[in-house]
C-alpha cells in the first residue's frame, strides 16, 4: 500500500485541503484511481462524518470508494504544524492519507489503521516520524506498518 512515489517530506502546504489535493493528485498519477474528484468526495464525506486527526500531530484522512483502482497510501509531513479542522482544533503535520476500493474484501484500510495507530503511541517512533530526513527513510520507517498489514491479510 506504501509507495515511495507518494511520500512527501517537509512540504510547505499548510491547510488541509491543500494536502489533500497534494496528495490525491499524486495518486492520480501514479495511476491508483480512476476519478480523483469522486475519491475525494469519499474522503470529504468521512471528514465530515468524524475530522481523522488523531493528535500527536497526525491525520489519517481516508476513502473507501470505487473511483480506487488499487489500495494505496500517502504520506505527507509538512514543514510546520497547522489545525486540521477547526472544530477539533487538533494540530497535524503529518498527513497519511487512505484510498481503498470499494469492493476492497481484505479491509486494507482497517489493517492499516489498526498497525498505524499501535505505532504511533510508541514515542520512538513518533520521533522517527518526524525527524525522517528523505522519502527513502520515511519509506523505510513506514514499511514496517505495511509488513504487519501485509502479515494480517
Amino acid at each position: 500500500m506504501i509507495r515511495k512515489e507518494l511520500i512527501k517530506i517537509d512540504s510547505d502546504l499548510s491547510d488541509r485541503d491543500a494536502c489533500l489535493s497534494y496528495l490525491i493528485d499524486k495518486a492520480d498519477e501514479l495511476h491508483l484511481l480512476n476519478d480523483k474528484k469522486i475519491y475525494r468526495q469519499a474522503v470529504e464525506a468521512r471528514e465530515r462524518t468524524m475530522p481523522t486527526s488523531l493528535g500527536f500531530l497526525v491525520a489519517i484522512p481516508h476513502g473507501k470508494s470505487d473511483a480506487v483502482i488499487e489500495p494505496f497510501v500517502g504520506i505527507l509531513r509538512t514543514k510546520k504544524e497547522f489545525v486540521w479542522d477547526h472544530n477539533s482544533r487538533h494540530l497535524v503535520k503529518l498527513v497519511l492519507m487512505i484510498g481503498v476500493p470499494q469492493t476492497d474484501t481484505g479491509n486494507h484500510h482497517l489493517l492499516f489503521l489498526s498497525e498505524v495507530s499501535k505505532k504511533i503511541v510508541d514515542d520512538a517512533f513518533k520521533e522517527q516520524l518526524f525527524t525522517v530526513k528523505s522519502e527513502q527513510e520515511m519509506y523505510e520507517l513506514m514499511n514496517e506498518v505495511n509488513k504487519k498489514v501485509r502479515e494480517r491479510q
